[in-house]
């Protein structure tokens, strides 16, 4: 087996393996959100506790450049391509003993200004919403620690192409906050879950990368900011924590408007939002964070050509299955909400309100997808800068829509506006990289979109009409099941034996050069 195609075998098997990690992960994140929703239904409470993880969310984002692991995965992959793993552990005990006090400093900030900073993220909630939120939000802000250095921990482990313990660590946390809820909810209310969310971070992103870790570890307290090392990943980070992305900032617009909107309003667009997420972690998220340790190898060996090629597949897989899930949960919006959340308190009227927003955001799901994949062509070549003037440049673009979509319709029209500009932020992202930096091949992502929206689009077609005109008085589970074996097997039937559009190609290109 050549090396080329050893290496994109090695990226399939680790892709299904963050798929499957996704995949259970957003399975116990809907038992999750269906307690929470059962349990404490859509209200002010609930709205204040998922507004509560929105500071802890800014802070991290400012002060750790977001996922740590897109700007140190790279360079401490040049350190194991170059024999010098002992530089990589310099490397990283400087970065984490750094940020590690910068984002202390934070946490003890954050929860002596809270009653303060919290008016200011939600302006919409009323007195007593912001009391509860203040109190949620000082539970969770010690997490922001545990995310910051369980994430260098993680970039190491994904350098080495161990994908295994990363892939447990969102179960982990999902299982601790329900955990947090069932054990802690009668007594506590809605602060169960954030007792259980701070545990989960503690459990997941922190101990589980640190025990597999452990026999690699050479950590040691330092504070060289002025080492070459250190340096170069500020280089990296600065634009993460100085711009902004919309990938980030869409939630953090959708809880700002949607707080002065109905009660119960923030609840509906996150239960939403979750769910149009799932499809997306499944089939973006996991392609890409499978694919960056593979495009910072090829980078730093030089084979820029394969990088490119390599990326081209990915972006063209990705499109492709993301398209026909977007289809699919689409035409299959009502059912599923009723299924993963109407019970308990609440209320069929939630749900309905929840499923008129998901259809919508639906729209976006392949743009997600995309935008998480082609990122990771810029985050290989160590060049952060790029991206994140694309991303600041487009909120500037997007934000006064949100207000004015928010205004003429309601939460539907904000749903719109997110649709409307993480498409913008996916499309400017890839026309970019393929301009300035490798010939992504847009032909075979065209190829790749067509053939979805045709096999999708006929599921599509044939799951509605057997909810329209056969299926409108049965029970939601009904609905769902017979819908999506419908959809599926009409769209499987269109797509048939469907590859990728140019994987063929490819591979042969890259047997030849192999």
């Amino acid at each position: 087996m050549t090396e080329a195609r050893s290496l994109h075998r090695r990226l399939g098997l680790a892709t299904l393996l963050m798929v499957g990690s996704a995949l259970l992960s957003r399975v116990i994140g809907f038992v999750r959100e269906a307690v929470i929703a059962a349990q404490q239904g859509a209200t002010g409470a609930t709205d204040a506790y998922f507004a509560a993880f929105t500071l802890p969310d800014l802070l991290s984002y400012f002060l750790a450049g977001g996922t740590l692991s897109i700007t140190f995965i790279p360079l401490f992959s040049r350190h194991l391509t170059a024999g010098d793993e002992e530089g990589g552990w310099r490397l990283f005990s400087t970065v984490a003993t750094g940020v590690g006090l910068l984002v202390a400093a934070a946490v003890v900030l954050g929860e002596l200004f809270a009653p303060w900073l919290v008016p200011l993220l939600n302006p919409g909630f009323g007195p007593e919403q912001l009391a509860l939120c203040v109190e949620l939000t000082r539970i969770v802000l010690p997490a922001m620690l545990c995310f910051t250095l369980g994430g260098l921990l993680q970039a190491t482990l994904l350098s080495r192409e161990r994908f295994a313990h990363v892939a447990a660590i969102p179960i982990v946390y999902n299982v601790m906050i329900i955990l947090g809820g069932v054990v802690l909810g009668p007594w506590l209310g809605v602060a169960g879950f954030a007792w259980g969310a701070l545990a989960g971070a503690v459990v997941g992103p922190l101990l589980i990368p640190l025990v597999a870790a452990w026999p690699h570890l050479r950590y040691r307290p330092r504070l060289e900011l002025r080492s070459a090392g250190f340096q170069t990943y500020l280089k990296l980070a600065l634009p993460l924590m100085l711009g902004v992305s919309l990938v980030s900032v869409d939630e953090w617009l959708l809880r700002w408007f949607g707080s002065y909107l109905d009660a119960g309003t923030v609840t509906h667009l996150n239960n939403a939002r979750r769910l149009m997420l799932v499809p997306f972690a499944i089939i973006g998220q996991a392609a890409g964070q499978a694919a960056l340790p593979f495009l910072s190898r090829l980078w730093n060996e030089g084979r820029v050509e394969e990088m490119a090629e390599t990326l081209t597949r990915s972006l063209a897989n990705t499109l492709f299955f993301a398209l026909i899930a977007s289809l699919g949960l689409g035409v299959l919006a009502e059912p599923v909400v009723f299924v993963a959340y109407q019970r308990g308190l609440f209320t069929p009227e939630d749900a309905r309100e929840t499923a008129a927003i998901l259809a919508v955001l639906c729209a976006a799901i392949a743009a997600w997808s995309v935008q998480s994949v082609a990122a990771r062509g810029f985050y290989a070549r160590q060049n952060t800068l790029e991206p994140m003037l694309i991303g600041t440049g487009v909120v500037v673009l997007a934000a006064p829509l949100y207000g004015w979509l928010g205004e003429l319709g309601g939460v539907v029209g904000l749903a719109w506006a997110s649709v409307a500009g993480i498409t913008l932020n996916a499309a400017v992202t890839v026309l970019v990289f393929r301009v300035r930096h490798a010939p992504v091949r847009l032909g075979a992502l065209a190829a790749s979109g067509g053939r979805a929206l045709l096999a999708g689009g006929a599921g599509a077609a044939a799951a509605w009409g057997l909810l329209r005109w056969g299926g409108a008085g049965w029970a939601p589970l009904l609905q769902l099941g017979l819908g999506g074996v419908v959809f599926g097997g009409v769209a499987l039937g269109v797509a048939g034996a469907h590859r990728a559009p140019g994987r063929a190609a490819g591979v042969r290109r890259l047997r030849r050069r192999g």
